[in-house]
């Protein structure tokens, strides 16, 4: 199919639209250019649902459309029918709806309800707050943090069973604790849990036993004693065992051995005992069959006959012991899950009581809640005709990672829709290639069911799309060679790139092997200090030197290798880089190599603030004026960039009597040591924050704290200046989340430093974020992400580190569940505990898993390839895995391609300054800004604004109709305003008989993101105007800056009355008029 054609099916709203599109395509613009056809079509705001998988993205869509309405509103003629040609009308078409197209900004803007922009669970939450009262879902808000919920959870359990000793979920817990520890207990109940939806959905309402029991019927388990039986009880079994005996007493001397430890077993009278002793005759310790095979000389020792009846009695005997140790096992895995189901229901029910007591859900109690009402025969009809009546344009986005239970939910409210019947219009899109959230629950699988029922139900084109925008030639190359004949890679089609001149290269760095090294740091005496001597430890030095290559690797692209093509094209920066890995355990070696070679860089962007060495600095800090005999913390404390503590001054302090830190820190000040002046300073400093601790709110008091002490001056003086930028960011991050947390529910220190404790071990998605770095002006900082977190992110060079490696932690510990796709319910749901307790009733649903896990690992590999512009490297150091690495299939598929040494080809220039116009120097670094707490010093005009608010507040209440204007006020005030209100010039902006609307004191958001106020608002049917009062004289030396801050206001306006411009005006009592 052409483009043009693809373009215009897709972006037709009278279509239903089925989109499989791969990585760097355009799917958010496809999306965005049929929300925007849409509404040219005459829907209304309101009309649109478009679902995506992350809040950050659905900002960005609705941003991105708005940027686009407001372009359309202010372009002249020919720039915005190209604009509408280039999303699927022809010319014709798009001339006719020109001037409708310049009016979308003002009916999104102005629309009510408007559109809906969300997330499922965003949409979930919605649906529940249109629910009814019978439904029981109002007053419930969003948990803010599900961790502490989660302990509390835990502790009511425990006491329950205190209480409680004998009941059945303390004897369930007991068992696991003894079974399988305790944190192999909270892991596996904690993931059950999280699996609740799926649980619910699988349990559908019945009794915990009637659930158990049905699980048991399934996995076919009785009891220990009835698979033993059934054993022994085949007929000439006992004749069988003695024959077998016989046959291994002539063969081989180990045969022997085995015969008569045969012949002892059969003695035994007690079953259990008498099969375990059969066990080791039959199968070798992994549990599989002896091998046993025919043999010339094995047939001498027994005759033709004999061989044969001893091989035909050795698979039978073998396949009979197997079937009895699967059995044992299958009841085995039942005790395990009818104890683990028992107390991860008891667990789940503290969970939801507290919830309940509390009224707050997470995510899974969105979607369960939301399941519930719409599958209930008294709820769904009212829910499903509310729905019905708001949505006539449906929008799915990254629809590959849905999970069963959201398309379900979707399913209830599509699926009452008759075929003969209006339905609205449908648009999906994704791509199954990079689904990599199966770890929360998604279902790559769900995408083409989803695409195969549309078609069937809604009348959905499907329509392909394997053309790049953003990979380069050579990486596409790579892709295909990589992807195109992995058989666990079904559906993938060749890609093409749409920049067919833009350079790029694939290159695989040399594996490094570096051989263990074991260093002994003992003293001559043979003792070692532990407190200055790490012990010995074997390390494998693979990933240091694995990091050393791509460091140095770095460095020399830094300022030479060039990005870009065109006009853009230039050398690469520290931003351009961006690092992958599927682990975030193994990244301290490589952030130490970065860290050493002076190189800026920002590591697993989410929930890593707190880890900061500067955020470590100043939670210490607090934590010491919260409770100053914290000696550890006042030791941290006077050891950062703000004190600088030396070595001899901590262990003065020691030495000053006892007591605790904060006491001897106050005797060394009043002492004549040489380290009195520094303790002196401290003890100033910290007494006087203490004290502000104890009446400031905790942002005023860091505000303090950084003005007084000069926290970022002290900090750019001691770190290098290319990791300055991102510390600054971080101080400021640090200062901003005293207001952030909580919407800065935290006036008290004492509570804001428990709050950082439970932040600092929450997970990700909670977690603050380290500062963001201005990147305007400076060369950025390399970043270093998972392959999961960098999903739809993208940089000129990426290089993926320790690509050799294999090795994968087994899923152990967690639910494991048969969902087919398209069926409305799991067919099988239990809990897993390790390899010996799978069994082979679930055999098909492991092989199932696995298959899964080996596709998501290809899509992995997919994602981190097609992050890369143009420039992609996998590095990693010898492995001893049998399986093929990420670092292998590449290595493959650059041989396939005739060029194992790399493919592609991108210039490097022989020195930076032959790429760069002006050598950058560290002055080029962006500064931080102006240390927080810095006053700027104001010349004091009190009367000057007092004259200014009072003219401001009287024009204001004489053009609001119904205001009451103030009687008591100065003649000089008055005459000023008389003099705008009364000039003949000014009459058309406040006689209502001249203009549409008008309006005062106008607050307003300016493009760099400050708050503004307009004097006077006024609309006319061909322009508007932004009126700004001015109470003195227009002044040249401040004329420039009134003129710079109109036309902020005007910016800021542009576009949201359509085509019609937007004009200032300085007025000033004088009669003097400034024009904009």
């Amino acid at each position: 199919m052409r483009a043009e054609d693809f373009v215009s099916t897709a972006l037709d709203p009278a279509r239903s639209v089925v989109v499989e599109a791969c990585a760097g395509s355009g799917k958010t613009w496809l999306l965005v250019s049929r929300m925007l056809r849409i509404l040219l079509a005459g829907a209304r705001p309101g009309d649109i649902l478009a679902i995506t998988y992350t809040r950050k993205a659905a900002r960005e869509i609705g941003q991105r459309l708005r940027d686009w309405l407001r372009e359309l509103a202010s372009a002249d003629d020919a720039t915005a029918v190209a604009f509408l040609m280039e999303r699927g009308l022809d010319e014709a078409a798009a001339r006719a709806a020109l001037p409708a197209a310049r009016g979308l900004i003002e009916r999104v803007e102005q629309a009510s309800p408007g559109m809906t922009i969300t997330t499922f669970h965003g949409w979930f939450t919605r649906i529940l707050n249109g629910a009814t009262l019978s439904s029981g879902m109002a007053g419930y808000a969003l948990a803010d943090a599900e961790r502490p919920l989660m302990d509390e959870a835990w502790a009511m359990l425990s006491r329950r069973c205190e209480l409680e000793p004998d009941g059945p979920e303390a004897q369930a817990l007991t068992a696991l604790f003894g079974g399988f520890g305790m944190l192999n207990t909270r892991a596996l109940l904690e993931q059950f849990v999280a699996r609740r939806a799926e649980w619910s959905v699988f349990a559908a309402g019945e009794p915990l036993d009637t659930v158990i029991a049905r699980i048991g019927d399934a996995l076919g388990a009785t009891s220990d004693e009835h698979a033993l039986a059934h054993f022994f009880a085949a007929p000439a079994l006992d004749d069988k065992l003695h024959a077998y005996a016989a046959l291994l007493g002539r063969n081989t001397a180990k045969d022997e051995t085995l015969a008569t430890r045969l012949i002892d077993a059969l003695a035994l009278t007690d079953d259990g005992a008498r099969f375990e002793a059969l066990v080791p005759v039959m199968l070798t310790t992994e549990g599989q069959p002896r091998a046993r095979k025919p043999a010339a000389a094995q047939a001498k020792r027994l005759g033709e006959a004999g061989e044969a009846e001893l091989l035909a009695l050795h698979a039978e005997l073998c396949e009979r012991v197997q079937a009895c140790l699967d059995a044992r096992t299958e009841v085995r895995v039942m005790a395990f899950n009818a104890a683990g189901l028992r107390a991860g229901c008891a667990l789940l029910e503290a969970f939801e009581a507290l919830k309940r007591t509390r009224r707050v859900m997470d995510f899974a109690d969105l979607e369960i809640h939301v399941d519930r009402l719409l599958t209930d025969e008294a709820q769904g009809p009212y829910l499903q005709a509310r729905l019905d009546a708001r949505y006539r344009h449906i929008l799915l986005d990254e629809f590959q990672d849905t999970n069963p239970v959201q398309w379900r939910i979707l399913l209830a409210w599509l699926g009452a829709y008759d075929a003969d019947a209006w339905r609205p219009s449908m648009f999906l899109v994704g791509d199954p290639k990079q689904s990599i959230y199966r770890f929360r629950r998604a279902d790559a699988r769900i995408f083409q069911h989803a695409a195969h029922w549309l078609g069937e139900r809604f009348d959905a084109v499907r329509l392909p799309n394997d053309q790049t925008w953003r990979n380069a030639p050579p990486i596409v190359d790579v892709v295909n060679a990589v992807f195109a004949d992995a058989p666990e890679f079904v559906g993938f089609s060749a890609q093409t790139a749409r920049r067919a001149t833009r350079p790029g290269q694939v290159l695989l760095a040399p594996l490094v092997e570096a051989p263990s090294a074991v260093v002994d740091h003992a003293a001559p005496g043979g003792l070692r200090d532990p407190l200055t001597t790490p012990a010995p430890v074997a390390e494998s030095l693979a990933r240091s030197e694995e990091a050393g290559v791509m460091v140095a690797q770095l460095q020399a692209w830094f300022g030479r290798l060039m990005v870009g093509e065109g006009e853009a094209r230039r050398p690469m920066h520290w931003g351009d880089v961006l690092i992958l890995t599927r682990k975030r355990g193994i990244l301290p070696e490589y952030e130490r190599a970065l860290r050493e070679a002076g190189v800026p860089y920002v590591s697993v962007s989410r929930g890593q603030l707190l880890t900061t060495l500067e955020a470590a600095d100043l939670g210490a800090l607090l934590e010491f004026l919260v409770a100053p005999g914290n000696d550890l913390a006042l030791a941290h404390v006077l050891r950062t960039p703000v004190f600088a503590a030396s070595d001899e001054l901590l262990i003065d302090i020691a030495r000053h009597g006892d007591g605790h830190w904060w006491q001897r820190l106050r005797r060394l000040a009043a002492s004549p040591s040489i380290h009195a002046p520094d303790a002196r300073r401290a003890v100033a400093w910290l007494g006087n924050w203490m004290q502000l601790a104890r009446r400031l709110p905790v942002h005023d008091l860091l505000d303090h704290i950084y003005h007084e002490a000069d926290v970022p001056g002290a900090y750019q003086a001691r770190v290098p200046p290319a990791m300055w930028p991102g510390v600054c960011a971080n101080l400021e991050a640090f200062l901003a989340l005293a207001l952030n947390v909580d919407g800065g529910r935290f006036p008290s220190l004492p509570r804001f430093v428990d709050e950082l404790r439970r932040l600092g071990s929450a997970g990700d998605e909670e977690a603050p974020d380290e500062g963001t770095l201005a990147e305007s002006g400076g060369e950025g900082r390399v970043r270093i992400m998972t392959i999961h977190g960098a999903k739809g992110l993208e940089a000129p060079v990426v290089w993926m580190i320790d690509a050799n490696n294999t090795r994968q932690q087994p899923d152990n510990y967690q639910p494991v569940m048969d969902w087919p796709v398209g069926a409305p319910a799991p067919t099988h749901f239990s809990l897993h505990a390790t390899k010996a307790l799978r069994g082979r009733a679930r055999a098909h649903v492991f092989e199932a898993d696995e298959a899964a896990a080996r596709r998501e690992a290809l899509n992995l590999l997919y994602v981190a390839i097609t992050r890369a512009e143009q420039c992609f490297v996998a590095s990693g150091s010898v492995g001893n895995g049998k399986q093929l690495s990420d670092y292998g299939r590449i290595a493959q598929a650059l041989e396939r391609l005739g060029s194992p040494d790399g493919h592609g080809a991108m210039e490097v220039c022989a020195a930076p300054a032959a790429c760069v116009a002006a050598p950058v120097s560290p002055e080029s670094v962006p500064p931080c800004a102006a240390p927080v707490g810095t006053r700027v010093e104001v010349a004091d005009d009190a009367e000057g604004r007092a004259f200014g608010t009072a003219m401001h507040a009287l024009i204001e209440a004489r053009t609001t109709p119904g205001a009451v204007a103030p009687t008591s006020v100065p003649a000089a005030i008055r005459a000023a305003a008389d003099a705008i209100l009364g000039a003949p010039d000014l009459q058309r902006f406040f006689d209502p008989a001249h203009f549409e609307s008008a309006y005062n004191e106008v607050e307003i958001v300016r493009t760099d993101g400050r708050l503004g106020r307009i004097d006077r608002l006024v609309v006319f049917a061909d322009e508007v105007w932004v009126l700004d009062y001015k109470s003195g004289q227009a002044d040249a030396a401040q004329l420039a800056g009134y003129r710079e801050q109109l036309r902020s206001y005007a910016t800021a306006l542009d576009g949201l009355f359509g085509a019609r411009p937007v004009r200032g005006l300085l007025v000033f009592p004088d009669g003097t008029r400034q024009p904009l």
